[in-house]
């Protein structure tokens, strides 16, 4: 490492932390930093990544020029895909299943830094390779998941619109009777591929079918379906994927559960206030107001290049016009556009878990998510704040995936033994 790199490394890694973390992991810049915290050490779980192979790709990326994590994650991506292919031509499957999930993290985690302002083709290139190796993975894999089509509710207007998402079937004995269903709404950088690491793999296993759907106003629905965009509160995709669910025979609608992670946990939150046929709903954390969360989002335009690449990212997911000046697409996506995500939970009546975790987004995130379950108004919720004492201090625990899983899978087992019983 160059000198300078080091000076850079040095300086950065004074600079505060990405709001939700306290630690720092590897980089310096806190904004990689971050990034390597979810994509890719997460996914060292279930096979998905490999300490020697991301460490050795982090050890090249130069924090100096932006361009360099998608330059290197992509080519780590592409050497563990070809290597997968390899594989697969020699007939050991079980080994090219496990390769190509190995390489979707890689493309994955190159994915979250490109935009389409900054770096249009790389934005398109790398998903085309994630999707590629994640389907891949599946159809290799002893997994039974299906790539899904979930219809939109019409919008008044006549136009067929799908949701792009993946059904995961419960791996308990083969039969024909309906199975308990977890629901998973991802976050504003999540794409439904991540279910996998947040709750599918272990999902499957405890007995359970999990589902997860591309909702407007998420990266993957822009480049899936570019015209359709987020409306109001958001409340006709979250509808659209329960009225999908509730309406397959293999899903018991008596233990339908859904669980929500960071813009999930206010989706989760505001379908617990207009819809009540969920069984019990997981929140991670809710909000009840997302744009007093994330006000500090607007002075973004202070700060480095990588997080002017997430503001226009952003912007594009949500349909704001990012032509305009920095400052004013910001206040626009933040008092605008997340300003109409706003939820009531006295008027809750389904069974309630409030999550979160102690760095929860800031204050005002860990403030609105005890006030939330204070005035929740169900008579069977529940509140569990997770410390960095138990290593789970993160935003959404993404510094402990396996205690957040226990933490959602116990809670919702506990309900259905209350239902066996009562």
């Amino acid at each position: 490492m160059s000198t300078l790199s080091k000076l850079f490394k040095f300086v950065a890694s004074r600079m505060p932390r990405v709001r939700g973390f306290g630690s720092r992991f590897y980089f310096g810049h806190p904004f990689l930093d971050a990034w390597f915290a979810w994509f890719p050490l997460n996914q060292i779980q279930f096979d998905g990544a490999a300490v020697g192979e991301i460490y050795n790709v982090a050890s090249r990326i130069d924090e100096r020029k932006g361009e360099s994590w998608i330059v290197e994650w992509t080519r780590e991506a592409e050497r563990v895909c070809a290597y997968a292919e390899t594989l697969h031509n020699g007939e050991h499957t079980f080994s090219a299943a496990n390769a190509f999930l190995r390489a979707y993290t890689y493309y994955r985690t190159a994915h979250l830094a490109t935009d389409p302002t900054n770096y249009p083709k790389e934005l398109i290139a790398t998903y085309e390779g994630l999707s590629k190796c994640y389907a891949r993975f599946v159809e290799l894999s002893d997994i039974q998941a299906k790539a899904i089509k979930i219809p939109l509710r019409s919008d008044g207007r006549g136009d067929a619109q799908h949701l792009h998402g993946w059904f995961f079937h419960a791996a308990k004995p083969a039969d024909e009777t309906p199975k308990p269903t977890l629901l998973w709404l991802s976050g504003a950088e999540s794409i439904a591929e991540d279910v996998y690491w947040w709750c599918a793999a272990e999902g499957i296993r405890r007995g359970f079918n999990v589902l997860a759907a591309d909702l407007p106003g998420d990266t993957a629905t822009r480049i899936e379906n570019p015209n359709v965009l987020i409306e109001g509160a958001g409340d006709r995709g979250v509808l659209s994927v329960v009225d999908y669910a509730l309406a397959r025979p293999d899903v018991d609608a008596d233990a339908f559960y859904v669980y929500g992670i960071s813009m999930g946990g206010y989706r989760a939150g505001r379908l617990a206030q207009i819809d009540n046929r969920a069984t019990g709903i997981i929140a991670n954390a809710p909000m009840l107001n997302a744009s007093e969360v994330l006000a500090a989002v607007k002075d973004i335009y202070k700060a480095s290049k990588e997080a002017h690449g997430w503001a226009y990212r952003m912007f594009w997911q949500y349909g704001v016009n990012a032509d305009q000046k920095l400052k004013t697409a910001l206040e626009e996506l933040v008092d605008g556009v997340w300003g109409r995500f706003v939820v009531d939970p006295s008027s809750i009546s389904v069974p309630f878990l409030t999550m979160a975790g102690e760095n929860e987004l800031g204050h005002e995130g860990i403030r609105q998510a005890k006030e939330f379950h204070e005035t929740c108004g169900s008579r069977a919720k529940g509140l569990r704040i997770t410390t960095a004492a138990e290593g789970a201090g993160a935003h959404c625990q993404l510094d402990n995936f396996p205690l957040a899983r226990q933490i959602v899978f116990d809670w919702i087992e506990d309900r259905m033994r209350e239902r066996t019983t009562s």
